[in-house]
């Protein structure tokens, strides 16, 4: 019954996604280069949002930007290095950013799953927080040391909230503003190869209207997830960015579907070049920047 009720809520959230499409003014996204690429357009849901409603923008392989209201909050928006492999945050996205200009206006909250080189590159965050100095990040203390070794980091450390979590560490929880946040560290992908990683799995609640949650690399073994039961079931999740790899198998899906109490899944952390399994699988996925989504609709 619950399962059923969930990809019910889901089929609602995608019509009613498309009526708000078709009945505001809405402007096409514009095009970039990577939509040349085969598969990669998601036509159907390229729509740029006109209305408050509350929604996520891709900017590039992890990289979103999620607005609710007057909020917006950024997670994994600065890195160089795509390993020649990942999605890289367009020029013309990463300068609007830096400037503030819209729709990245305003941001009060920069989030860092952890501090990999297609997640985060210390000297944008330094000079981002430089800029605009309502902004706050929150991030695992790794990437939280490396910002702070940087030469003019002190006067914003003051701003930077380091989430120092060890595996099995009960969930870490904070209010900033009108931002309800909580961490658990799951370990990254390729556990326990990568064990010394510090991976937060982020679920961020914007003006007590939508909730989010972004995995970062999390490691799709429900090992990982099940100890803590009662953190999922005690917030539901209007839309949680898990990596593609967790549609890729079993216990991923199970963790999706199952485990962590999210009633839409959009995959990120997605290739150039889409998997073709990943293309078949009818799952929801972001890999073009500018893409966006309307969430949190339905339940608020």
């Amino acid at each position: 019954m619950i399962k059923t009720q969930i990809k019910l809520n889901c089929a609602k959230n995608r019509l009613l996604t498309l009526c708000m499409s078709l009945g505001a003014l809405l402007v096409l996204p514009s095009v970039t280069a990577h939509e040349a690429h085969e598969g990669t357009t998601h036509a159907a849901h390229q729509v740029t949002v006109a209305t408050k409603a509350p929604s996520a923008t891709y900017l590039g392989n992890e990289g979103l930007l999620i607005s609710s209201g007057n909020n917006k909050v950024l997670f994994d928006p600065f890195f160089h290095n795509n390993y020649n492999h990942y999605q890289l945050v367009p020029k013309n996205i990463h300068q609007a950013m830096m400037k503030g200009e819209k729709p990245y206006d305003g941001i009060s909250a920069i989030f860092i799953s952890h501090a990999h080189g297609d997640h985060f590159y210390a000297p944008d965050m330094l000079q981002f927080l430089q800029t605009w100095p309502k902004a706050k990040m929150v991030a695992p203390k790794q990437a939280v040391d490396a910002l702070a070794v940087l030469q003019g980091s002190k006067a914003v450390m003051s701003r930077v909230i380091s989430v120092a979590l060890d595996y099995g560490d009960k969930p870490w929880t904070m209010t900033l503003g009108d931002l309800l946040v909580e961490a658990v560290r799951i370990p990254h992908a390729g556990w326990p190869g990568r064990a010394t990683v510090e991976n937060m799995v982020f679920r961020v609640t914007l003006d007590h209207q939508v909730t989010v949650m972004h995995m970062g690399d999390a490691d799709p073994d429900d090992g990982h997830f099940k100890p803590f039961e009662s953190h999922w079931k005690k917030q539901q999740t209007d839309t949680a960015f898990p990596p593609y790899w967790f549609f890729s198998s079993a216990e991923g899906n199970k963790i999706l579907e199952q485990r962590i109490n999210a009633i839409q899944h959009i995959g990120v952390h997605v290739p150039v070049n889409v998997p073709k399994p990943l293309k078949a699988s009818g799952k929801d996925y972001f890999n073009v920047p500018g893409e966006q989504r309307i969430i949190g609709v339905i339940n608020h």
